[in-house]
């Protein structure tokens, strides 16, 4: 069982995926322990998303520091061919980092976000061409 679900960072991690060419399908059934089902072209993935107040340390593993999620990702009956991904918003930070599921082990998986900074560096004029 899961505590509240965290509402906010669902909504962007929906933006998120949209942003990365994803279809967004939310998990219609609160007692199942994942947020929503994102496909595009042959991809698959079954995600869960938490907010976490820190990150792991410089010596702690993914598998490890997130292990109850990954172990209720690990087990959701689903088939294999399907992904199983843990999105996590740190509550310092406005991207996401993602971590697959690999048998035994959670990887971190890179994308680029596609969204515009908040705040634009406005020049005044470049001070090399002047």
């Amino acid at each position: 069982m899961r505590g509240v679900r965290p509402v906010v960072t669902i909504k962007s991690a929906k933006k998120f995926a949209e942003r990365q060419g994803y279809r967004w399908v939310p998990n219609p059934e609160p007692d199942l322990p994942y947020d929503a089902i994102a496909y595009c072209d042959h991809d698959a993935i079954m995600i869960r998303v938490r907010t976490a107040r820190r990150s792991p340390g410089e010596f702690d593993l993914w598998v490890d520091f997130f292990s109850d999620d990954f172990e209720i990702l690990r087990t959701l009956p689903m088939p294999e061919h399907i992904s199983r991904e843990l999105w996590v918003r740190y509550v310092w930070s406005r991207i996401f980092q993602r971590y697959r599921v690999f048998g035994d082990k959670l990887m971190e998986i890179n994308m680029v976000d596609q969204e515009k900074p908040v705040f634009n560096k406005r020049e005044k004029g470049n001070p090399f061409f002047k």
